[in-house]
């Protein structure tokens, strides 16, 4: 009995770019977390990000607005911004933009960047 060679020609095929999607996935994956640029937060930022956090997981508009608030009032006070509130603003814009998921994962990125290992 002849074997089908289409059969293992296929078979072949189907390894070859399950190997190569794989590989791919395993460049992207490790490109974006070489990228990542850990955030510094102030004592002041980090609280914010803690209720922000809190914000974008219950996707409260009312919330966000009073936050955002805040930081306009600091901004105001302040000849500079630092990087924690420019962090914070970009978290923001991400929410009002209704990506709440994104931005409660921005928000959680943030705080991780404050642990020490």
């Amino acid at each position: 009995m002849a074997r089908n060679s289409t059969h293992t020609t296929s078979d072949s095929r189907l390894k070859i770019v399950a190997f190569a999607a794989f590989i791919v996935l395993a460049i992207v994956t490790a490109a974006w977390w070489m990228s990542h640029t850990p955030v510094k937060l102030d004592e002041h930022g980090y609280d914010v990000t803690i209720a922000l956090y809190r914000v974008c997981n219950q996707r409260s508009s009312e919330g966000l607005q009073k936050i955002e608030e805040q930081i306009r009032e600091l901004e105001a006070s302040q000849a500079t911004l630092g990087e924690s509130h420019q962090a914070i603003m970009s978290m923001i814009a991400t929410a009002k933009a209704g990506d709440w998921k994104n931005a409660a994962i921005a928000c959680r990125q943030a705080l991780e960047d404050q642990v020490k290992r």
